[in-house]
């Protein structure tokens, strides 16, 4: 009954209200929350969470582990306001903030972009939790601090740092095990089952760290409809290997990171002949990055760079080796390098903090596909067409050929009091790329703080410009799936996107046992890029291209409780409303729920005993509309996860859950239906630290 009214919106708006309304008097336990850990994102230098100049959210270690996130995309799912979409073609899922894409949204580590995998977005299933510290943040335009890409705001993943304290040699095993039952595939491996195996190991001398780190996922496959060739879910593996290097004096400390991720997967799907085939992704990412901290007596120098190289193989198959006819390779290369150079310093004893950076990037893509065709006709001047034998012809085409481009950016940020309850923080930034020139994006925040009847009260405003620098897919892609009735191109005509955003949020605490926070949000977006149905036609080939198509807005609200309800209990609401809109159509932005619920509840049932509860509730959503502004919907949802932790020893717990316990699946026969893909999955596993 309880699920049921979930799924009632307005039963959970007065829920909701007459929960803020319970005194937080009664608990008495330790606090829900921590005010005072320290961030980097919102100021790029390390503040108290209470006291960023922006509003910002995080995810701890502790959280993270507790709801035994797998990858980002996990960990992502419970933060307000953020939306989880499936890539088109891909395995994984892009990130939804404020209305903006994950084109839009930055994904950082440790202040260091990552690769996107279709060439503009990053797919948050690719990032392991292993070596995951802590997951900041930052909802709106934030150009002015990171650049092109963070119209819609930032996510920065900040991984262990050297730990100067604990044993010399320490470690972690978790392996974890579960399935989806009748839907589980035998497509992979010999168990019908989802693993996970993660493992790290660190060793310490003096003032010298080591660390390595393993992280492998593996899925058997997975189907919504057992009548159908065609499968839903991957069949294959994703692993993240990784390796420290560091060294931390006092006044000095430098670390050398290194990862690889490779993906090797399959997806069953018909061809358009009808025949049996496959999907097939092979890719590896090789990441190599450098950060330093000088601290003296002139202020804090922090110096850091990033080697990035992707190379991705997606080849669609028929299953039968006589039927050549339609084979479709595809090679991706990209690759990406940033350095910045940064300083910060406090100016004279009120508190003013000053931060100054420089920094380069550049990027390299470059594409190539083979395909097996039946005639030689309608080829570009360029293909290489070799014969085969029974009259079929093979078709070389360079899609991209080693386009680059490249930006020199510099940046400041002043944080300066205005008495002792108050604060204004001006930046901006200013950026010169190779292919579209100049760029000025300035700043303001502002922030008041006081107290009253016994609680803190901090009001922040921020006024911010983001920009968007169309990207090497957007301007060169040629991405021919005839194979599948349809090719994308891409337009070296793009114009930049720019936003004007302005972001409020008020926010009331006791800072032990009761916080809650309403955050408003409008961003006004021209010249937005997104593929638009050319109206050409090549046969029966549609032909899609990239334009600066629309002018937009999106705006609403995110409201967030946390509370300690009782000692042992711990609870967490949040309710966000979301309008995002073409303007010059008059329509809504497709794929972006209007209304968003989400709670979850901490319950320490016993020193032993750990539980976690998590709900979601998604509105309805526009999925398509088509050029005569026609409608079409995807259904409302509503999904729950529960968690449980039991500890056998200091260093030994056992742990299980079931994911989608209600069971939630779209109706893979609706091509508008944005529900989840993923079922009802218990599983079990355990956790070793030595």
């Amino acid at each position: 009954m309880f699920l049921a009214a979930w799924q009632c919106r307005p039963f959970c708006c007065c829920c909701l209200a007459s929960l803020v309304l319970i005194s937080p008097a009664q608990a008495n336990a330790d606090s829900a929350f921590n005010l005072t850990d320290v961030v980097v994102s919102a100021s790029r230098s390390e503040r108290p969470l209470a006291d960023t100049p922006v509003r910002t959210q995080m995810l701890d270690e502790a959280t993270i582990r507790r709801l035994h996130s797998t990858d980002l995309r996990d960990a992502l799912r419970i933060l307000p306001g953020v939306q989880l979409r499936e890539i088109h073609g891909k395995t994984g899922e892009e990130v939804y903030l404020q209305g903006f894409n994950g084109d839009r949204v930055l994904i950082l580590v440790d202040g260091m972009p990552v690769s996107a995998t279709t060439g503009s977005t990053v797919d948050t299933s690719q990032l392991a939790t292993l070596d995951i510290a802590s997951i900041e943040v930052l909802p709106g335009a934030a150009s002015a601090l990171y650049g092109s890409a963070a119209m819609g705001g930032v996510i920065n993943i900040i991984t262990r740092r050297q730990d100067a304290d604990g044993a010399p040699l320490s470690g972690r095993l978790s392996v974890k095990g579960g399935s989806y039952g009748e839907r589980q595939l035998s497509q992979y491996g010999d168990a019908d089952a989802d693993l996970h195996v993660t493992g790290s190991i660190r060793a310490r001398h003096g003032v010298t760290e080591m660390r390595l780190g393993v992280d492998h996922r593996q899925s058997s496959g997975y189907d919504l409809d057992s009548d159908t060739w065609s499968s839903d879910g991957y069949a294959g593996r994703k692993a993240n290997l990784s390796a420290m290097l560091g060294q931390r004096y006092t006044d000095l400390d430098w670390q050398l990171n290194a990862e690889r991720f490779r993906e090797d997967s399959e997806t069953r799907r018909l061809t358009n002949g009808g025949f049996k085939g496959v999907k097939q992704d092979d890719l590896q990412r090789d990441r190599v990055a450098f950060q330093g901290q000088w601290r003296s007596a002139l202020g804090t120098w922090n110096i850091s760079a990033v080697q990035e190289e992707q190379r991705d193989d997606t080849d669609q198959l028929n299953i039968d080796a006589k039927l050549l006819a339609g084979n479709l390779l595809r090679h991706s290369d990209y690759q990406q390098q940033k350095a910045a150079l940064q300083w910060q310093s406090l100016l004279g004893g009120d508190g003013s903090e000053l931060t100054l950076g420089l920094e380069w990037f550049g990027e390299e893509l470059q594409q190539r596909k083979r395909e097996i065709k039946l005639t030689d006709s309608g080829e570009s001047g360029d293909a290489v067409i070799t014969p085969l034998p029974g009259g079929l012809f093979q078709v070389d085409v360079t899609e991209v050929d080693a386009v680059e481009r490249g930006s020199l950016e510099f940046f400041s940020q002043l944080i300066l009091p205005l008495g002792v309850n108050a604060e204004v923080s001006p930046g901006f930034r200013w950026q010169h790329d190779s292919d579209f020139g100049g760029y000025f994006a300035p700043s303001l925040a502002a922030r008041q703080h006081g107290a009253w009847q016994g609680l803190n009260i901090q009001w922040r405003q921020s006024l911010g410009v983001g920009y968007r620098v169309p990207n090497l897919k957007n301007r060169y892609y040629l991405f021919d799936h005839s194979v599948n009735g349809y090719k994308v191109l891409g337009n070296p005509d793009l114009q930049p996107e720019k936003s004007n955003s302005v972001q409020l949020s008020f926010s009331l605490t006791d800072e032990q046992f009761f916080h809650a926070e309403i955050a408003l949000f409008y961003n006004r977006i021209r010249d937005l890029i997104e593929t638009i149905d050319s109206g050409e036609r090549d046969g029966t080939v549609m032909i899609y291209e990239y334009s600066n198509y629309a002018n937009a807005a999106t705006y609403g609200a995110d409201i967030t409780l946390q509370m300690q309800l009782l000692r042992q209990l711990q609870q967490r609401l949040s309710f966000s409303y979301l309008d995002a809109r073409d303007l010059d159509r008059d329509v809504p932005l497709i794929n972006r729920a209007e209304h968003l619920l989400k709670g979850q509840w901490f319950w320490d049932i016993s020193q032993r005993i750990q539980v976690a509860l998590t709900g979601e509730y998604q509105g309805r959503l526009i999925a398509s509309v088509d050029d005569n502004n026609e409608q079409f919907f995807s259904p409302d949802f509503s999904r729950w996860d529960i968690k449980a932790d039991y500890r056998l020893g200091k260093n030994f717990s056992l742990y299980g859950g079931i994911n989608n316990v209600t069971n939630t699946v779209r109706d893979n026969r609706d091509p508008y239906d944005r529900r989840p893909v993923y079922g009802r999955m218990p599983y079990i596993g355990f956790d070793w630290n030595f």
